[in-house]
């Protein structure tokens, strides 16, 4: 190779020349792959094959070298990688007064036209049913269970700008599915504009078991000024069982009790006894209402639980806190405790139940385990066929509690369960019925699409749409496979980034560049992108948005479609999406980052490597 010190010109030709040979040798080494790929994503298949050829050899010093002398750095030509090397190659030897090489004079009509963005624009029109305006990305919204009853939320949700409709199979149930459905095809109706309908199967998420309950406390704590000290007492709603408060006693704190001998009890009695924390408290009688609700107030914070009693100062009357429903139980964690992951039904002590017991398997020693949205961080211990040993290293000194059904990642391993469970066959009756698309969550390797695919099949619907739901460590690495597995199929096929999970995964510090790498990678095989998870989420939950997330939604813009959670504000929010999607630039700028999928593609014709 020529020396780049010597002879820019020529080692950048020498270089462009080389990463040609390496584009058309990748499809040499994957005509297997490339045989099984349906026609209308042919050319598609073959730019992804480019596009990892080239990021795994092309020289880091190459863009730069090509921007001083006037020339596309290819760098955000990920649609059409081959076209765009020819042009810049050609370009290139113009220049320099060199003749045309062998391999460019071998193609009479010039490099080929630049078809990614139009091969991209077709694939979205199949996947979103050329819902959205030219340039500007999709809006898909989670519907509430709220939507199935009050059908006036969906109709407003699609003037707001709404263009696809998702419906999470994790949660109600197909007669709830059912009722939103209706109402999604009656404000069709009503707005005249069209909407898409994607559901999301639940697949098999691994979160910690049912732990015992506890017994239920209620806390009545005074207000208290900026310096901690009580401002004033505390009201306290006494109330029968079965008895309603009114209306104006609602701020106080509601607790049912049963009284004795409460005739007895007038304005400024006095109550005694000891709370939950076994402090001696008084609660004076403010007034006695004729339906047996009493009211009280303390001077001091009070814990109550079932079966507490206090009794009249100077007299026989007596209150007794009737039953609390149960509470969830927990585990206060610290650094340094040792836990116990077990199959069964919650033992307490230092065992934690969990779901999914087959990933037992699956784990080893020294593998980190995170618990509830990363909060809780484990390390491994031991492993066996029953129980997995881990040692709490993240939390809070003071401790951090973990509650049941909190979702459990295991980031370093490799996990072989199957992305389709028993529960997701079942919906897919549902599903296959009503939807447009399907969100396919947990999707990790090839086997996993092969295994929908076929249930579809079976349903009559190998048409439907597929959205691969892009939130694991293990699906991130292997997207290219997976697009290539998806692309053996006519149906429509899109990617959804699932930056929750995704996050808890690969580190938060890493999602950024992960997220930038994602869009690259759909660029270059024409696959839509759907750009999910917190987008708004605290104007949709709060009705104002931080600075932090009108920057994220611009950002997600570049996508084909963004997603919302639900929340109480959430048509204002699909509105403020719009106006900032229809301000944000939608095509995908210079973006040179490191891609990590691109190392770590196993060619069919080369060893495997480590990953970096």
């Amino acid at each position: 190779m020529t020396d780049p010190t010597a002879a820019p010109a020529l080692w950048m030709l020498d270089t462009l020349r080389a990463l040609r040979a390496t584009l058309e040798r990748i499809e040499v080494e994957e005509a297997a792959c490339l045989e099984t790929i349906h026609p209308d994503y042919r050319s598609s298949a073959r730019n992804l094959l480019h596009f990892i050829a080239f990021h795994r050899h092309a020289h880091p010093g190459l863009p730069k070298a090509l921007r001083q002398r006037g020339l596309c750095p290819l760098t955000d030509c990920d649609a059409h990688l081959l076209a765009s090397l020819e042009a810049v190659i050609t370009a290139l030897e113009a220049l320099e007064g060199l003749g045309p090489s062998a391999a460019t004079q071998q193609q009479p009509g010039g490099p080929p036209g630049l078809g990614g963005p139009d091969a991209l624009e077709q694939h979205c029109d199949r996947l979103f049913g050329a819902l959205a305006a030219a340039g500007v990305a999709g809006i898909m919204v989670t519907l509430p269970a709220e939507a199935a009853e009050r059908p006036a939320l969906v109709a407003d949700l699609l003037t707001a700008g709404m263009t696809i409709a998702r419906i999470n199979c994790a949660h109600d149930d197909p007669g709830v599915w059912g009722r939103m459905v209706d109402a999604l095809r009656a404000a069709r109706v009503s707005t005249g504009r069209p909407c898409a309908l994607a559901m999301d199967l639940a697949g098999p998420k691994l979160r910690t078991g049912q732990l015992a309950p506890q017994p239920a406390v209620i806390r009545a704590r005074p207000p208290r000024d900026r310096t901690g000290r009580p401002t004033q007492p505390v009201r306290i709603l006494v109330v029968p069982p079965g008895a309603l408060p009114r209306p104006q006693d609602t701020e106080s704190v509601r607790l049912t009790a049963r009284l004795s001998r409460a005739k007895r009890l007038k304005q400024g009695n006095r109550l005694q006894g000891r709370d939950a924390s076994g402090r001696r408290r008084t609660l004076r009688v403010v007034r006695r209402g004729p339906d047996g609700v009493l009211l009280l107030q303390a001077e001091k914070t009070c814990h109550f639980t079932s079966g507490l009693v206090f009794r009249q100062r100077h007299g026989k009357a007596r209150l007794r806190v009737g039953p609390l429903a149960p509470v969830s139980g927990e585990r206060l964690l610290r650094p340094g405790d040792v836990l116990r992951l077990t199959p069964e039904p919650d033992q307490g002590g230092a065992t934690l139940p969990c779901t999914l017991p087959d990933v037992f398997g699956d784990v080893g020693l020294g593998e980190r385990v995170l618990f509830d949205d990363g909060r809780i961080g484990a390390v491994i211990r031991g492993v066996s066929a029953q129980e997995v040993v881990v040692e709490v290293t993240m939390a809070q000194a003071r401790g951090s509690r973990l509650r049941s059904d909190k979702g459990i990642n295991f980031p370093d391993s490799e996990l072989r369960t199957p992305a389709l469970t028993a529960k997701d066959i079942e919906d897919l009756a549902f599903v296959t019925r009503h939807a447009d698309m399907v969100s396919y969550s947990f999707v990790h390797r090839e086997s996993d699409i092969q295994a929908l695919r076929q249930c579809l099949e079976d349903r009559g619907r190998g048409d439907l749409a597929v959205v691969l739901k892009i939130e694991t460590r293990q699906a991130f690495l292997n997207l290219p496979r997976l697009l290539l597995a998806a692309m053996a199929h006519s149906a429509p096929v899109g990617v959804m980034i699932a930056r929750g999970d995704l996050a808890i995964e690969c580190g938060w510090e890493a999602l950024a560049p992960i997220q930038e790498e994602i869009l690259r990678i759909c660029a270059a095989a024409h696959v839509p992108c759907i750009w999910a998870t917190e987008v708004l989420d605290t104007l949709a939950q709060h009705g104002h948005p931080t600075r932090a997330e009108i920057t994220d939604a611009a950002m997600g813009a570049r996508a084909d479609a963004v997603m919302l959670n639900k929340g109480p504000n959430i048509t204002a929010t699909v509105k403020v999406l719009e106006a900032i999607m229809a301000r944000s630039a939608s095509d995908r700028s210079d973006r040179n980052v490191p891609l990590i999928t691109c190392l770590s593609f196993r060619s069919n014709c080369e060893p495997d490597a480590p990953l970096p």
